[in-house]
């Protein structure tokens, strides 16, 4: 890289460091992190895993994790923290730095370092980098296809074809989302191959792959997956099971899920968000410089150095996406990362065309400093995102997001636990018809926990959890042998009631100190 380009480049390195990595263990783990995690620790003590078709998305994340449990302090499950566990997808987030240095001489130098500075800021590439989910390591893989395929353009090098070939495979392994990726590619492949037979001398063309390395790219990806579908030739059903998942989530994404909303959920949340009471949140400024950089690959400028039809390729790509994405009523929030990569990367040629095209000194400080006021914009709102409102509704990013209550809940059980003669075998009955994650995680110390979606006939325990929607006023029907005695909130609208036996409860507000009036 050039030597400015390869300083922003560093500083955004840094500053990617500095927006991820403090206080990873500060916001309580959302429900998916906490199923993550249980899946986890199940390979990291057992050395057990099985590919479920119908939940739970694919082994990646889970492989790729064990090197940093190898590495940390933590001997089990009950030493591990939360912060181990995100450190994982952090890596992944930072990762992508390193990826972009492979697409110097297709973007452009200072592009690249432009997407370099906007990947490290982004809130939405921030907070989810600290998020123990399996999108960053899918867009992680995404680029590396994406890089490795343009490395094998340029050179014709078998090693990067197989790379890409890896690249496309682990995305497989990792969610089956990354046919979204596929079809977008597809059809912008398809368009392009239509142009180029309508318009033969419509200008140089991106190199194309042989069709025998085309061969060795889909068999690198087979292999690839299915080793980790099949738990490294373990689970015998893992390849079939690959190709089942995808009946399950096409049920999901025509409908059959509480996770519906309308195309504009992406874009509400990215563009502008302002909740009542909260601040106002935009990364309207990546969107305007990717507009800015899908112009610039139509332009006949020579001034630019970054490769036209290559750009084209990435704008059709990331808008055909963006549009398969909205289109589809079941949407999470995090799904958005997929062309949301895409953007960024267009946004960092946006910004090198802008630079380019100034005339004078004085216009390229001007625009220089409306691009750096956009960086240091974004990165006041990630910082916020990652740290101030990092577990509150008024962040676009948080769905579901658990409570500081579920944290309490399980401070006070653990408290209760150790004045029982049984300790962490005390019976606990949980009781919730909605989901009760990330509780299982919470409370994986306890062995003897009971799971119910309604109240069984037998709610008799020395310690029991129930959903404040069932009413279950267990004080009043045992005659005050339990106690009712608080209520926390597990995730914003879902509250437990804690019941404790009378007599344990007694002994426990006995060793809590005195307040003043007494």
């Amino acid at each position: 890289m050039k030597r400015w380009s390869a300083l922003v480049w560093l500083l955004a390195f840094v500053g990617a460091l500095v927006l991820r990595c403090p206080k990873l263990a500060d916001r309580p783990l959302h429900s998916d992190e906490a199923v993550n995690a249980t899946k986890l620790v199940e390979l990291w003590e057992t050395g057990h895993y099985q590919y479920d078709p119908a939940e739970y998305h694919g082994p990646t994340l889970h492989y790729f994790s064990l090197p940093f449990l190898w590495l940390s302090s933590a001997k089990n499950s009950a030493e591990l923290s939360e912060a181990t566990l995100r450190v994982v997808t952090v890596a992944f987030g930072i990762g992508l730095l390193l990826l972009l240095l492979l697409l110097s001489d297709a973007l452009g130098h200072a592009a690249v370092a432009w997407a370099a500075v906007f990947l490290a800021v982004s809130p939405a590439m921030v907070f989810y980098s600290r998020y123990f989910i399996h999108e960053m390591p899918l867009i992680f893989f995404t680029l590396l296809t994406f890089a490795a395929g343009w490395r094998y353009a340029r050179s014709r090098r078998l090693g990067w074809v197989l790379l890409a070939g890896a690249g496309l495979g682990l995305m497989w392994a990792t969610k089956e989302t990354f046919v979204l990726s596929v079809v977008a590619g597809g059809i912008v492949l398809a368009a392009e191959h239509l142009w180029n037979r309508l318009h033969p001398t419509a200008g140089k063309k991106i190199p194309r792959f042989s069709r025998p390395h085309i061969v060795f790219a889909l068999l690198s990806a087979f292999v690839v997956a299915q080793l980790f579908f099949s738990s490294f030739l373990i689970n015998a059903h893992g390849p079939a099971d690959s190709l089942k998942t995808f009946l399950p989530w096409l049920d999901r994404a025509g409908g059959a899920s509480p996770h519906l909303h309308p195309w504009t959920f992406y874009w509400e949340r990215l563009l502008w968000f302002h909740p009542a009471k909260g601040p106002v949140w935009s990364e309207a400024g990546i969107f305007i410089l990717a507009l800015v950089g899908s112009v610039a690959a139509f332009s006949t400028n020579r001034r630019f150095d970054f490769r036209p039809r290559l750009v084209r390729l990435l704008a059709g790509y990331t808008f055909t996406l963006a549009a398969i994405y909205s289109g589809i009523a079941y949407k999470t929030p995090w799904c958005l990362l997929n062309f949301w990569l895409g953007m960024i990367l267009l946004a960092g040629v946006g910004a090198a065309a802008l630079l380019r095209l100034c005339g004078s000194r004085a216009a390229k400080g001007f625009t220089l400093t409306v691009i750096a006021s956009v960086a240091v914009h974004l990165a006041w709102q990630a910082r916020r995102a990652a740290a101030d409102f990092a577990a509150s509704p008024r962040n676009p990013y948080t769905y579901s997001q658990t409570s500081a209550g579920c944290r309490e809940l399980v401070q006070r059980i653990e408290a209760l636990a150790k004045l029982t003669t049984t300790g962490t075998d005390t019976v606990l009955k949980v009781v919730a018809p909605e989901s009760y994650w990330p509780l299982p995680w919470y409370l994986r110390a306890f062995k003897s926990v009971g799971w119910w979606e309604q109240l069984p006939e037998d709610s008799t325990a020395p310690i029991i959890i129930v959903s404040a929607k069932l009413g279950a006023a267990l004080d009043e029907k045992s005659n005050h042998a339990c106690l009712m005695t608080g209520l926390y909130e597990l995730r914003p609208g879902v509250f437990l009631e804690l019941y404790v036996e009378r007599g344990l409860w007694e002994k426990f507000t006995a060793t809590l100190p005195l307040s003043r009036t007494e």
